[in-house]
């Protein structure tokens, strides 16, 4: 049976595994005293070597497609990078503090994409060349990439690239302040075990509706 909103369709040798919720009634605006609270423990709590362990295997990934780990950096390494060049990672919006921190605790890579800008299913499946993919953080008036093939990538029920790899969401689906509804995809790789995988996205959403939906919140 097919997931309402998300599809695997990558070769099974590539071990890929990851798990996607929607979540709505969020609050991408405001920072609660919960949600500064929970990430405070979040990062008293992160242990950099179980957070390089556990995302060892995206570095194998990058040598079974054939791409360069410093050029394309997984999304797990690329925090760990930031929070030790820095000392803590970089504020940008309340749920996207909130995964980005639980991506780099877990060494797993965790995205968000807005609702209302893209069409489920959403699909991880294998490029076949040439598909348009417009990251985020380019100018909109900028040329979008051309993505070559037998690289992975999100694709939406449209065929827009949503994410290449692990490596970078596109602008056109990345959340917003006003972003109130969610696609949140949880990823792994071949030595991730299927329980880890669960108990994060699971303790992923427990966080988001306790610290970054408004009604929640009210009813706390």
């Amino acid at each position: 049976m097919l997931n309402p909103v998300f599809r695997l369709e990558t070769p099974a040798g590539l071990g890929l595994k990851a798990i996607a919720f929607t979540l709505h009634g969020l609050d991408n605006q405001h920072y609660s005293a919960r949600l500064l609270a929970r990430l405070h423990s979040l990062r008293e709590g992160f242990d950099p070597s179980h957070s390089l362990t556990a995302q060892h295997g995206f570095l194998a990934l990058r040598q079974q497609v054939e791409r360069s780990v410093r050029r394309f950096p997984p999304s797990p390494l690329a925090l760990f990078e930031q929070n030790r060049r820095n000392g803590g990672l970089r504020a940008i919006a309340p749920v996207v503090d909130l995964y980005n921190q639980w991506s780099l605790n877990s060494g797993l890579s965790i995205g968000a994409h807005d609702l209302q800008r893209l069409r489920l299913p959403v699909r991880l499946a294998l490029t076949a060349g040439g598909e348009a993919f417009q990251p985020l953080g380019r100018a909109a008036n900028e040329a979008s990439e051309r993505l070559p093939a037998g690289e992975y990538a999100y694709f939406d029920a449209r065929d827009q690239v949503i994410c290449r790899m692990e490596y970078r969401q596109a602008a056109a689906s990345a959340l917003t302040p006003h972003s109130s509804a969610a696609l949140l995809i949880v990823q792994g790789h071949a030595q991730t075990s299927d329980d880890y995988l669960k108990s994060v996205a699971a303790a992923l959403k427990h966080d988001l509706l306790e610290c970054c939906t408004g009604s929640l919140r009210r009813a706390g």
